[in-house]
């Protein structure tokens, strides 16, 4: 009765280990081998790339999950609401467009082993990544003119050049943006110190 008992306890105990694993706590929350694979499969979709199986991807997108995770946990204490999945259909419509209709985009999703959904809750966190990040920070941003003329004589490439003022929106658009990731790249920084996470760095994708 006991070696029953056991083999029926290893029965059950091997399939959860190959399904999924734990790869990062952030806190009390937890990230998942599956979720940092078939991100990397959301991500490669809307590139038009082929899914990167590296260990090295495997590595960054679990870096940028727990990421992402600590921004939605920023704007679940500030009561920053996710973008519902009507507001990011125009960008899935793009998504189908691109792929050749919608025949097509069910085949991609099928070589992806994606559903819709996954790739519309993707959209979803993405748009409010962004758009929390752009709340959180853009106040603090200071573009000045002095930048924009630096950024117009140094780092335009197009040759010849335009006149500054048929570009200073845009210029100013790229600065405020860079200046954005950098403030979010600091408070990530701060908020890692601060969030009791950990990596298990010997698990393999």
């Amino acid at each position: 009765m006991r070696t029953v008992a056991l083999l029926l306890l290893l029965a059950f105990a091997a399939p959860a280990e190959v399904v999924d694993r734990i790869v990062a706590t952030v806190g009390r929350k937890v990230l998942t081998a599956a979720a940092v694979r078939q991100q990397i499969r959301v991500a490669a979709l809307l590139n038009g790339a082929p899914p990167e199986e590296s260990f090295a991807a495997f590595e960054a997108m679990r870096d940028s999950l727990i990421d992402r995770t600590l921004i939605l946990e920023e704007m679940r204490i500030s009561r920053y609401a996710i973008p519902e999945g009507a507001e990011v259909q125009p960008a899935l419509d793009r998504e189908i467009e691109q792929a050749g209709g919608p025949e097509k985009w069910a085949a991609l999703l099928t070589r992806y082993r994606l559903t819709e959904e996954q790739v519309r809750l993707s959209l979803r966190l993405q748009a409010a990544v962004v758009r929390f990040t752009v709340y959180r920070f853009r106040p603090a941003v200071q573009v000045t003119a002095d930048a924009i003329r630096s950024y117009y004589e140094t780092r335009l490439p197009v040759q010849p050049k335009p006149a500054l003022e048929e570009v200073r929106d845009q210029i100013e658009t790229v600065i405020r943006r860079e200046q954005i990731n950098v403030l979010l790249s600091k408070w990530l920084a701060e908020v890692r110190q601060q969030t009791h996470i950990e990596t298990y760095e010997e698990l393999k994708p």
